[in-house]
């Protein structure tokens, strides 16, 4: 039996953190797994540099067309696995061809369902799938079929982001650190009073980790620019030593898995996060982190971390603690084999 994962894009960052690493995970624990990655991506991705990569929307058809070219070779036996939807067009037509006999899953970490025709979508796709998997409880109940439906988050690889020895500085030595999308950065400029009154009072540096350059609400902030690249990511993320993950309180944000939070952390890094969705199911507030509600509390919560290392190496041990805990490949992966087990998939190996 074969479990064929259906995966957005090789650049996407679900992709890689609810189907890569799964699949890999799978795969040593002796389930056959077959990764569908269409190229360009189904948001268009390309490898075209910025700006020019602003013309992705140009390239969905490419994606949808390889999406298609994915349905060949799929067997009755197949189970298959769609990490979100499999396009991004208002129409189930794919996911209906792909499941047709099959057993299915459909996995989501994000609140899709906002957007034109998102929530008929949603309610097709989950009424045709014989399980499905939500990174968060909010979207578990937005699912609607709570019967079926196993709540697993969105995690890291703990072997691959090791947590990285607390440097002993202060003020300006502190580097303030965000990592995300270009389309995420407004959701940076919520906190914006806050973070750019502590940097002010102390010195400290603002580093943003994106792919594309920040707007000048950000540049405002006098953030430092790092492109992102998969092959130094965990280097660059390590450079920070306070994480942040801002967020409004919307329909949106709420679907949010704090995938950012949850590599800060990894890290051994204290993050600061809105009271926001998911962040609020990772975090206990002033123990492994922070969740600042106020422009106030964003300012407070900054300048004692940026002023205080041992504070900063306190939080930071214990947000490790709690990602080897509950978001770990290590501790999620039963999860998945409890849910393929229930279509029949049997691991040939312990799983690791």
């Amino acid at each position: 039996m074969r479990v064929v994962f259906f995966l957005q894009g090789r650049k996407v960052p679900a992709a890689r953190a609810r189907g890569f690493t799964i699949a890999n995970a799978l795969t040593r624990a002796g389930v056959a797994c077959d990764l569908r990655v269409p190229h360009p991506s189904i948001y268009g991705d390309t490898a075209l540099p910025w700006p020019w990569n602003r013309l992705r929307f140009l390239y969905r058809p490419l994606g949808t067309l390889a999406r298609l070219m994915h349905l060949r070779g799929l067997r009755r036996s197949d189970v298959v696995f769609f990490q979100r939807p499999l396009i991004e067009y208002p129409t189930t037509i794919v996911e209906k061809l792909a499941a047709r006999g099959r057993r299915s899953v459909f996995d989501f970490d994000d609140a899709f369902f906002v957007d034109f025709g998102g929530r008929r979508k949603l309610r097709r796709i989950v009424e045709m799938v014989d399980q499905v998997i939500a990174g968060n409880r909010y979207l578990a109940e937005q699912a609607g079929v709570l019967e079926k439906t196993t709540v697993i988050p969105t995690i890291v690889d703990t072997e691959r982001f090791r947590a990285q020895p607390t440097r002993d500085a202060r003020g300006r030595e502190v580097v303030v650190g965000w990592t995300g999308l270009r389309g995420n950065y407004q959701q940076l400029t919520t906190a914006a009073a806050g973070i750019g009154r502590a940097l002010r009072r102390t010195g400290a540096r603002l580093r943003v980790i994106s792919n594309a350059p920040p707007p000048r609400a950000v540049m405002a902030l006098g953030a430092e620019y790092l492109p992102w690249r998969a092959e130094s990511e965990i280097d660059d993320l390590a450079g920070i030593d306070i994480g942040l993950m801002p967020l409004p309180d919307t329909v949106f944000t709420r679907g949010k898995c704090a995938f950012k939070l949850i590599q800060y952390m990894a890290l051994g890094r204290p993050g600061v996060a809105s009271p926001v969705g998911a962040n609020r199911e990772v975090v206990t507030d002033g123990a492994d982190g922070f969740l600042p509600a106020t422009d106030a509390d964003w300012e407070e919560t900054l300048v004692r971390l940026i002023e205080d290392p041992d504070l900063r190496a306190r939080v930071g041990k214990a947000a490790r603690a709690r990602i080897e805990s509950a978001y770990s490949l290590a501790a999620v992966l039963p999860r998945y084999l409890e849910v393929l087990g229930l279509l029949g998939v049997r691991a040939a190996r312990a799983a690791s």
